[in-house]
């Protein structure tokens, strides 16, 4: 990852709750108390009227020969379908980013068959991983499927379309969380999309 994204991930973690709180949905859950409420930052842009639904199928990106649908995720990886195309790639940061709850984790790492193009994940969880869970729903859910080489991102999950990541397990003793996530996402270009059979196994510490 080239120095200008790193500063760009520092900043994501610092800017991340705000970006939470907008894809939060319609009912607010929680309270913003004590702080400047003009200092939340709300990156996304009102769409200008209504948004073009995309229905192609059509294979988007390159293949990949490293990414294989038919295996289940091995450990410190991501996977997931946009059309006809199948996208996978390692885990290089995962964990906690909310203080001691508990409730809120992240991972993101590079495509098995580019560096400069990757998945960054961050979920609030409806329950904290304090112990072994299982089955878990969660509706608040930062999805981005970057560019290092683009100002914009290639898909990005918004609060108008649903978007959700099941935590099928958790293990406390091992830290490893195993699940699936998909839902609607956003193009560059402001067409919607869908992310189908996202599948992840990360390490959540």
């Amino acid at each position: 990852m080239n120095i200008s994204k790193l500063y760009y991930f520092i900043a994501f973690f610092f800017l991340l709750p705000a970006l939470l709180v907008q894809n939060s949905g319609c009912e607010k859950e929680y309270s913003y108390e004590g702080g400047d409420t003009a200092a939340i930052i709300n990156p996304v842009a009102p769409l200008p009227g209504p948004v073009a639904v995309t229905t192609d199928t059509t294979n988007e990106f390159p293949v990949c020969p490293l990414c294989d649908s038919t295996k289940d995720p091995a450990p410190g990886t991501w996977s997931f379908n946009r059309g006809k195309s199948y996208l996978c790639g390692g885990v290089t940061t995962s964990g906690f980013f909310g203080g001691y709850t508990k409730t809120d984790i992240t991972f993101f790492g590079p495509s098995a068959c580019s560096n400069d193009t990757g998945l960054v994940m961050s979920v609030y969880l409806p329950v904290p991983l304090d112990r072994d869970r299982d089955n878990i729903t969660a509706e608040r859910v930062a999805f981005y499927y970057y560019d290092n080489n683009s100002s914009t991102d290639i898909l990005i999950s918004k609060s108008e379309e649903a978007f959700t990541l099941t935590l099928q397990s958790f293990t406390l003793s091992t830290g490893i969380a195993v699940g699936t996530f998909s839902g609607t996402v956003f193009k560059a270009n402001g067409d919607t999309a869908f992310v189908a059979n996202g599948k992840y196994k990360v390490l959540i510490k």
